[in-house]
């Protein structure tokens, strides 16, 4: 059981993000009360399924721990990383079990998502609940970062939280790739990317600073776990929580 703070539960319920959450919770989810009693009080058993309504039906995720309900409502429900009907191209660096790929995939029936996870457990765990998916999905098992190589990724038990640059007790040596490169290389095979979602612990002001005005054109919105300091050139930013979303200026 993972019991949040009483303080820090009732300073969320004046905040934004919770009513949005709230809302889709019992429009989406099959089991909303047991969603809220999981997801406010830390309550409930793992592993666990959730049934979610989607605009291409029923989708069912598996959760593994507190801390993935934590970002199954993060998607779905306070909707972090937004996402139009129409997209027709994400990237998802920092996939972890899938949960974030499996809203955007869900958002219609032909969207294309490519997919970044290092950690094996976490891959296996991702294929399991993307599996409907298979077609259109495009997964590296590699960790991503500012150069080609490798690196030690550490990681906790949940596998939710971990990266090239984490101080956390468990170690792997996972393969790299340099992040711009890879926008490149995606680009070249798409002609634009709708939404490039990063979240790779620690890394994503980094990653955001080395991509190239070239290919920042392409790109319509980026979302990254971060407080970014900055404005990317062409975008209008807004900090969502712990969220900076940036969007095409119009």
């Amino acid at each position: 059981m993972n019991k949040r703070p009483l303080k820090k539960i009732l300073k969320a319920l004046f905040k934004k993000p919770f009513y949005i959450a709230f809302i889709n919770i019992f429009k989406n989810f099959d089991r909303p009360l047991n969603v809220l009693c999981r997801y406010v009080f830390g309550k409930g058993a793992y592993p666990d399924k959730q049934i979610l309504t989607t605009p291409v039906g029923r989708h069912e995720v598996s959760l593994y721990s507190f801390h993935d309900m934590i970002t199954l409502v993060e998607c779905f429900g306070k909707l972090d990383y937004p996402a139009d009907d129409d997209i027709s191209c994400v990237v998802d660096f920092g996939s972890n079990i899938g949960v974030s790929a499996g809203y955007f995939l869900t958002r219609n029936n032909s969207v294309r998502v490519y997919l970044f996870e290092p950690l094996p457990e976490n891959i296996k765990r991702l294929k399991s609940n993307l599996k409907r998916f298979e077609s259109r999905c495009e997964l590296n098992p590699i960790a991503v970062g500012l150069e080609n190589g490798t690196g030690e990724f550490g990681f906790e038990v949940t596998g939710r939280y971990g990266g090239l640059q984490s101080e956390l007790p468990e170690t792997i040596d996972v393969a790299v790739r340099k992040a711009e490169e890879i926008v490149l290389e995606i680009l070249k095979k798409e002609s634009h990317i709708d939404i490039l979602k990063i979240d790779v612990e620690g890394l994503e002001t980094a990653i955001l600073d080395s991509l190239s005005i070239e290919n920042l054109k392409k790109i319509h919105r980026i979302y990254a776990e971060t407080n970014y300091p900055n404005n990317l050139p062409g975008f209008k930013k807004e900090q969502y929580g712990g969220v900076v979303r940036f969007s095409k200026a119009i």
